[in-house]
């Protein structure tokens, strides 16, 4: 995967790495099993109890265990292509191109947004949505 499907694809990484914590927590609660069972005090007056017992179940905790270092491995990977694009935008020669792509990519906003973004607290050079997809462009053409 080239760098610019990477940059592409960073939202969705990062909203499937929170789908996979998700799903990884809920696999670890699953082999927990819980029933219900009457008993009595050990003591007189021998009082009749319901009781809540909890314990593993073993025979679907094999296979739970293995779909989730099957779901561990697939986050591993989203990790992994996270930390490049980030590692990738943090290594950018200018403070305005770190701002440009961090504001598309990671923030999501639109050409206009990162405009409106970049404008902020300036009083001269203002910038359109245009001219700053143009600069992004042209640095991903150059490298």
């Amino acid at each position: 995967m080239n760098l610019k499907d990477c940059l592409v694809q960073y939202c969705d990484t990062r909203e499937e790495i929170k789908e996979l914590e998700k799903k990884i927590k809920e696999l670890e609660n699953s082999y927990i099993t819980t029933d219900v069972v009457e008993g009595s005090s050990a003591v007189f007056p021998f009082t009749q109890r319901t009781l809540k017992i909890e314990g593993r179940d073993y025979s679907k905790q094999r296979t739970l265990c293995l779909y989730k270092d099957l779901l561990k491995s697939r986050y591993d990977k989203l990790l992994l292509q996270q930390l490049k694009v980030e590692e990738f935008i943090n290594e950018l020669p200018t403070s305005r191109l770190r701002r440009i792509f961090e504001y598309r990519y990671i923030c999501q906003f639109s050409w206009s947004r990162v405009a409106i973004e970049i404008n902020k607290n300036k009083k001269s050079n203002y910038v359109t949505a245009d001219s700053v997809r143009m600069e992004h462009d042209r640095f991903l053409e150059k490298n």
